[in-house]
């Protein structure tokens, strides 16, 4: 689509029209490879998980916002693997937002009165402080969560998109591919451990095809750390 010359209802009928007849570029899953396949056991796991705590919690907050940083973390995904990169990292930004709110409801704070995302984040730390795994994985969220403020503020222009005409987003960049991959393989790491720990309980009550999933999508020490919290427990 060009700037178009004429009226803007002109314009607005070419955009309808790219609209319709726009493609989406697979480039990135046309030849998977390692990096990409582990990106999406560790994104698969956060939608097991979505599926297991639907049916586990009772408390519709907490329900809200566990599906709403699964959602994000999904556009975030998706959004990276059709070229729109600087979107992508938007909605993975709000994604560990919400995980962390989810986090600090489950933990019966009132995490909804909090406005400040600083003070989200705060407030967690002090609620974590008491288990230094945790409170490592939370810093861990945090570092990326400032990481990926830069693509919403346009700290720079390594974190701008650029892209205008409409005709040029949706289109294959190997290299932010591969740095979107890798935020979104981070992220769903570290998600899928503090969720692994923090609902253990629901995990081993899950069915099987659940339990299977989860327990393979994290690392043996992950594993070993939620069984001894159960027996501390």
């Amino acid at each position: 689509m060009t700037i178009s010359n004429q009226r803007p209802e002109a314009g607005l009928s070419e955009l309808k029209g790219f609209i319709e007849t726009a493609q989406l570029d697979a480039s990135a899953l046309s030849n998977i490879d390692s990096a990409t396949r582990a990106m999406y056991r560790k994104f698969y796991a956060l939608l097991v998980f979505d599926d297991l705590l639907q049916e586990k919690l009772t408390d519709e907050d907490q329900r809200t916002y566990g599906k709403e940083a699964i959602s994000d973390m999904s556009h975030g995904f998706f959004l990276t693997c059709i070229g729109l990169y600087k979107p992508a990292r938007t909605s993975l930004r709000s994604s560990l937002e919400n995980l962390v709110r989810f986090l600090l409801l489950h933990k019966g704070i009132d995490a909804l009165s909090i406005t400040s995302v600083y003070t989200l984040f705060d407030e967690a730390k002090l609620t974590f402080a008491g288990n230094a795994s945790q409170k490592r994985r939370l810093g861990l969220l945090y570092s990326h969560y400032k990481e990926l403020c830069k693509a919403v503020h346009s700290s720079s222009k390594d974190h701008m998109n650029l892209e205008v005409p409409f005709n040029t987003m949706l289109q294959f960049d190997a290299g932010k591919f591969a740095a979107n991959r890798n935020m979104v393989k981070d992220c769903c790491t570290i998600a899928g451990e503090m969720l692994f720990i923090e609902f253990n309980e629901h995990v081993q009550s899950g069915h099987h095809s659940q339990r299977d999933v989860l327990s393979d999508s994290v690392a043996r020490a992950v594993r070993r750390e939620a069984r001894e919290r159960r027996e501390i427990l």
